[in-house]
């Protein structure tokens, strides 16, 4: 038990600094040619949001984990939205100025919404696995029309040249990023995996309370860093673009490669959680255009009871 909780935190910090390395790496590449940091920052957000819970997916499905890949990404999905949010709105309020965030936000319950629709037969087949990524693929091009238009708004937000890094010491970034993260994922899933058995825990739920959150903290550093320089749009956006890549994409991508059984649970419990929360945030971004910190502890909480709520009906 000891011995699986220390595999579990060992995979969560390396995976904290893989993931740090690899953000760092995207935006530095994306940074070389630019006279602006505005992509930079956009790519190593992204790289942050998705990188984590891609890592733990890919070292779930090495291990013949598929019920254990499942749970981790739903659990990431409320993760993000609630942990990394949460604490990252405890460090500085989320201000909500990019137009894209007003429209990605809404976009989410929708994405799970669909998500949660085509689990109701209780599989997820390839075909539905296509009808998520290409949700994804439409969902991203909207973005990146957004993020397009507004270059020039959120200029100001950022100093005029970005930090450059010469490409041996970016390269050398990405590739210890890129270890760092699998050892951290590797690590994860077999903790996860050994405290199953030894707790009798369902993989479902193991990925869900285990590898979910710790694939938010992952991005987490990157999230506080954005907070703590006046960007909390970055922070925020983070949390909303991880959760729906998550719901999208990569549970797409699950699918695609393995039809998937949905238990019950996920349908009647878990899915509506996360839409309500991803609901939930809505009025808090729309009411004064922030994330405050007291709405930051809300989410705590809420993602606290949710966890004590899991443990408990495991328990019955």
């Amino acid at each position: 038990m000891w011995a699986d909780l220390g595999s579990i935190l060992l995979g969560t910090l390396l995976l904290m600094l893989g993931t740090d390395l690899l953000s760092h790496g995207v935006s530095g590449l994306l940074a070389r040619n630019r006279d602006e940091a505005y992509p930079a920052a956009l790519g190593g957000t992204v790289a942050a949001a998705v990188l984590a819970p891609l890592a733990i997916l890919v070292a779930a499905l090495a291990g013949a984990q598929p019920d254990l890949a499942l749970g981790s990404l739903v659990g990431a999905a409320l993760a993000q939205l609630a942990l990394l949010v949460g604490l990252a709105a405890l460090v500085a309020p989320l201000m909500v100025r990019p137009k894209a965030l007003n429209w990605i936000n809404p976009a989410l319950p929708v994405a799970i919404v669909l998500a949660w629709v085509l689990g109701l037969d209780h599989v997820y087949s390839r075909v539905d696995g296509g009808v998520l990524v290409i949700a994804f693929v439409a969902v991203l091009v909207l973005l990146l029309r957004f993020a397009v238009r507004e270059r020039a708004a959120v200029r100001s937000l950022f100093e005029p040249t970005p930090t450059r890094f010469g490409l041996p010491m970016l390269l050398l970034r990405l590739f210890v990023g890129v270890v760092l993260a699998g050892l951290g994922a590797w690590r994860l899933v077999v903790g996860s995996v050994d405290m199953a058995q030894t707790l009798v825990l369902n993989p479902l739920i193991a990925g869900l309370l285990v590898l979910g959150p710790a694939s938010a903290l992952g991005g987490l550093p990157t999230a506080l860093f954005a907070a703590r320089r006046g960007r909390g749009d970055f922070a925020l956006g983070q949390g909303l673009f991880g959760a729906l890549a998550c719901v999208l994409l990569l549970l797409g991508l699950l699918a695609l490669w393995q039809p998937l059984a949905v238990p019950a649970s996920l349908v009647r419990i878990e899915w509506p959680v996360v839409c309500a929360l991803a609901v939930a945030i809505y009025p808090m971004m729309r009411s004064d255009g922030a994330l405050s910190a007291r709405e930051g502890g809300v989410l705590l909480g809420s993602y606290a009871l949710f966890v004590l709520a899991e443990i408990w009906l495991t328990r019955i």
